[in-house]
């Protein structure tokens, strides 16, 4: 089922009761200046090429291209959203992000909601917990308030697909031990939300975009083969819960004497790729792992890098109707110039059709290159000017009478508001 009212208002209830028992002997801070937070982002955008993924089209960007190709102009409120973090008490607080994006089902809707259990550290050991609805720990760029980029408007293909389809209900726990000058985290994490996550890979592939997923949203699809449309309805849910199996995932962090940090991460959510609803959702078997780093060059300059390769399918495992593996790597820097800063990333991506008999071809293979400049003009308020040129060989694109080979430029400009 698609994530209900009832989880958020668990999640709620919960939240409450902390307060509850902990307002009489601590700090509860429910709502002031320091609780409430949001960003507004107005955005210009200009792409080619073929039309955006969320009209249909087989587009790598949010934004696609005009009538016969040409640069097609947009001028809209990308991103509208607001983050409450009540404190409840010295241990416990609570994050809920919920704004508005154009073009996704739902006017308003609502991206994470969690509970968070922070204790003062025990000497060299800390531990903190979460448990609600939240983005794994996967992304290095996603740093920023409602789960935002810092420096650049569009996140590498692999936080895109994070941001799209990587979303999960549950619980995670993470355990940091420092030894001497160095430090090592395990997080590990149980979750029952995201059945339906694969299906964006298999069917549209990688994409270069900011959306993210909605609790009770979907995204769409392009076109598919005629026995792929007898599969799955033309719109993909993120967030369903359909054949009651429990996920998990597992991250192994490591930060050395040096400006560095190093991370491992498996993700399984263990769904048994047979079960479907009406609407003709199904449960995508799909696990991944991604190692990634980031690392401080110097005072004004710092590089990340991840990899990600893992499988998805539906059917049987034995006799799988389809079975689409991924990968991604990105390797991004950024300098700071005074107060700007400027970035690049270059990224380059695959997926292969692994099923005995593939009903049609699925995979493809693509790179893209993005360039951005962040100008602080106030405290609060940014500009932010970004290209980004991306190229791929999708042989599925003849079901829409398409060339295979396409490639697509944006570009964007941000004026970003962040109180």
């Amino acid at each position: 089922m698609v994530l209900s009212a009832h989880h958020v208002l668990l999640i709620a209830a919960s939240a409450l009761a902390v307060a509850w028992a902990g307002g009489a002997a601590a700090q509860v801070d429910l709502a002031s200046a320091d609780t409430l937070h949001g960003v507004v982002d107005l955005r210009a955008a200009a792409a080619d090429g073929e039309p955006s993924f969320t009209t249909y089209g087989f587009g790598k960007f949010r934004y696609g291209g005009g009538a016969g190709g040409d640069y097609d102009p947009k001028l809209q409120i990308a991103l509208a959203a607001l983050e409450w973090t009540p404190r409840l008490s010295w241990d416990w607080t609570a994050v809920v992000d919920a704004g508005h994006q154009p073009g996704q089902e739902n006017w308003f809707d609502l991206y994470q909601a969690y509970l968070l259990f922070k204790p003062m550290p025990s000497g060299a050991t800390r531990f903190r917990a979460r448990i609600g609805y939240f983005y794994p720990p996967v992304s290095l760029e996603n740093d920023a308030p409602v789960w935002g980029v810092t420096n650049m408007i569009t996140p590498s293909a692999i936080d895109s697909w994070i941001g799209e389809e990587v979303k999960v209900g549950g619980l995670e726990a993470t355990l940091s031990q420092d030894f001497g000058d160095q430090q090592l985290a395990l997080t590990g994490a149980l979750y029952g939300v995201d059945d339906t996550a694969g299906a964006l890979l298999a069917y549209r592939g990688w994409s270069l975009d900011d959306l993210k997923s909605q609790a009770f949203g979907d995204f769409n699809l392009p076109p598919l083969s005629p026995f792929l449309s007898r599969l799955q309805q033309d719109q993909t849910y993120s967030n369903r819960r359909l054949d009651g199996r429990v996920g998990y995932y597992a991250m192994l962090e490591w930060r050395p004497p040096i400006p560095v940090s190093l991370q491992l991460f498996h993700y399984d959510n263990r769904a048994d790729g047979t079960s479907e609803t009406i609407d003709q959702q199904w449960a995508w078997a799909t696990q991944f792992t991604e190692v990634g780093g980031s690392a401080q060059i110097d005072a004004r300059t710092r590089l990340l890098a991840q990899g990600l390769e893992g499988d998805t399918r539906i059917g049987p495992k034995d006799a799988p109707l389809v079975w689409t593996s991924f990968e991604s790597a990105y390797l991004l820097a950024s300098h700071d110039l005074g107060a700007d800063t400027l970035s690049a990333r270059a990224d380059v991506f695959e997926t292969k059709d692994k099923a005995p008999q593939p009903p049609a071809p699925l995979g493809e293979r693509g790179w893209a290159i993005t360039a951005a400049w962040r100008h602080p003009l106030t405290q609060r308020l940014d500009l932010r000017v970004e290209a980004v040129h991306v190229a791929s060989d999708r042989p599925s694109r003849l079901v829409a009478g398409e060339a295979p080979d396409q490639s697509q430029t944006m570009f964007q400009s941000s004026l970003r508001l962040t109180f």
